[in-house]
């Protein structure tokens, strides 16, 4: 039970080095995030997802495109958010809806900036504006740690495979 736990613990810091390599936010905003979504019953999964989505929409957003008229319905600019950690983008704009009623307007908003996630994401938005600031919980340090466990891991597993095909062959 303990190496079970101690394993999915391990995964768990070195899923924040995935996300980390897929967005260019750091390991401090992005467990921050994790924090907020896991004390209010969302999971890693939805930060993970609505951030790469953020991320994405950002980069992309063109003069007088869709994405551009939500931020600027929100009162943000795409490129001061481009210039932003993107959790810290994340989270601006998690503030920034927080002004608008719940409304028709407000689902059509978070749709265009987080796509068909919007089930998911509209509660952690509605929760990270309500949190104030992020407060990280893992450093870099940990998360690094956590990925050079894993990858020594999977390299024994993968001499303990080929232990097994020579001793069959």
């Amino acid at each position: 039970g303990f190496v079970a736990m101690t394993k999915q613990i391990v995964d768990g810091l070195d899923a924040m080095n995935d996300l980390k390599d897929a967005t260019g936010s750091t390991i401090e905003n992005i467990s921050a995030l994790e924090d907020v979504a896991l004390r209010t019953g969302s999971s890693f999964e939805t930060v993970s997802t609505a951030l790469t989505k953020l991320n994405k929409a950002l980069s992309s957003a063109k003069p007088d495109s869709d994405t551009e008229r939500a931020i600027k319905a929100i009162g943000l600019s795409v490129k001061d958010l481009k210039e932003l950690d993107p959790a810290e983008a994340f989270q601006k704009i998690a503030v920034g809806l927080s002004g608008f009623a719940d409304d028709a307007n407000k689902a059509r908003l978070v749709q265009e900036l987080f796509g068909k996630s919007l089930k998911e994401v509209a509660p952690l938005l509605k929760d990270l504006a309500e949190s104030g600031k992020l407060n990280s919980t893992v450093t870099t340090a940990q998360a690094e740690a956590a990925e050079k466990l894993n990858k020594q891991i999977f390299n024994l597993q993968k001499n303990a495979l080929d232990a097994k095909r020579a001793l069959v062959s």
